[in-house]
């Protein structure tokens, strides 16, 4: 198959290394691979390096620096006329669908909200069939009461959801989509057998100290202010054993929280990086009490579980999928608080706790986490994809006969 996925930007997050790693995937498999980036500018070339083989080309408007930039001074001009910027995105369509053709592209498959609305009128004047893949926004839309997006849904041939709680989400609320199926997301973690003794050496950790860490987007909704609130009730009642927090990742909010813990040396901020496995290597604990309503599957708990390490998370989206799988619990769930609509820092910090009490509940939730990772392999993600989209052009080649 030639397939062409198409994504929002090459940076990190969820979506976008999913699609990075599902088009790696693929072409290992023995398929031509490429990647739309739908967002020129939004590459983070390390990230790109290290998950895409030479042989996925990646496409996007860099590729027509002149088109570009014609486009962006036209939309300018446009938009102090007091009308809408809409040559931009008409040469980001004109460029996908010049590609699909000069390709000869059997399949799209696209990763975002905004990367599927570009490519729907493309995938039906090209006839090239449109796979979205449904990473929660459309399902936070769908609780928002929010209907615009619809159509685009409906341009699809298939959807993929993340999660059962995604695809349920669908389901219920509209009629008339296409064939809505759930494919998990997968992980690849490549940590060395001596990470966690490395990670906790780079950044200056005891060996026996416990570590509590998250990785997520610097985002106020992923609950990053309840977790250092909660850490330092931790450690006003650690008795023993030393006690850290790792917070993994990049962004304007977590510099300011990070400017506001700068006399606590034992909450470390690591700042934007490419390899989240290697910090989850030397955590104890893995963390998300998010109350992001767009929470799907997020891949930060999965690549806890492969570690072996248990999460705390909120019951909130699809976590409750990975959390409390049939094979016995990888962690412990918390409820938001009804009133605020936010994890209660209390629960969290006797969540941790609990953890560094009680060895035993600890050593049955990392061994149930590690066995249920099994289940989100990227090899069986990308099986399942293309599985998928070989019975889509098949049904569809068919249907043409």
């Amino acid at each position: 198959m030639r397939i062409l996925l198409s994504t929002w930007s090459l940076q990190v997050g969820g979506g976008e290394i999913l699609a990075l790693n599902v088009a790696a995937g693929l072409a290992r498999r023995g398929h031509e691979v490429f990647v739309f980036n739908q967002r020129a500018h939004l590459v983070n070339p390390e990230l790109v390096k290290r998950l895409l083989p030479p042989e996925v080309r990646v496409l996007s408007l860099a590729d027509r620096p002149w088109h570009s930039l014609a486009a962006y001074k036209a939309d300018a001009v446009r938009q102090r006329l007091g009308g809408q910027a809409v040559y931009h995105e008409r040469q980001q369509q004109a460029y996908l669908a010049a590609c699909l053709r000069r390709y000869r592209i059997d399949l799209l498959n696209s990763h975002a909200t905004y990367s599927d609305r570009l490519c729907a009128p493309v995938a039906k004047v090209t006839n090239v069939p449109l796979v979205i893949t449904e990473h929660g926004e459309y399902t936070q839309f769908t609780r928002e009461g929010r209907q615009d997006f619809v159509p685009v849904l409906q341009a699809a041939q298939r959807i993929m959801a993340v999660s059962n709680y995604c695809r349920q989400t669908l389901l219920d609320a509209w009629s008339g989509l296409p064939p809505v199926q759930t494919v998990y997301n997968g992980v690849i973690v490549t940590s060395a057998p001596d990470a966690a003794a490395a990670m906790r050496r780079q950044l200056g950790i005891p060996s026996e100290a416990f570590v509590v860490g998250m990785v997520a987007r610097g985002r106020a909704d992923k609950g990053l202010q309840c977790t250092t609130e909660a850490f330092q009730q931790l450690r006003a009642h650690a008795a023993g054993r030393p006690v850290r927090l790792v917070l993994v990742g990049g962004s304007e909010y977590l510099s300011q929280l990070q400017q506001a813990h700068t006399s606590e040396a034992d909450i470390i901020f690591t700042g934007r990086v490419a390899n989240s496995d290697f910090f989850i290597a030397g955590f104890d604990v893995g963390l998300l009490p998010t109350y992001f309503a767009a929470e799907a599957l997020p891949l930060a708990i999965i690549e806890y579980m492969a570690s072996g390490k248990p999460t705390i998370a909120t019951r909130v989206g699809g976590i409750a999928e990975l959390i409390e799988p049939a094979s016995g619990a990888t962690g412990q769930l918390l409820a938001l608080d009804a009133h605020t609509g936010q994890p209660d820092p209390a629960a969290l910090a006797q969540a941790m706790q609990c953890y560094y009490t009680h060895k035993a509940l600890y050593a049955m939730h990392a061994a149930n986490a590690r066995q249920a990772s099994q289940s989100f392999s990227m090899d069986i993600c990308v099986a399942h994809y293309e599985q998928l989209f070989t019975d889509l052009l098949a049904q569809r080649q068919g249907l043409i006969l």
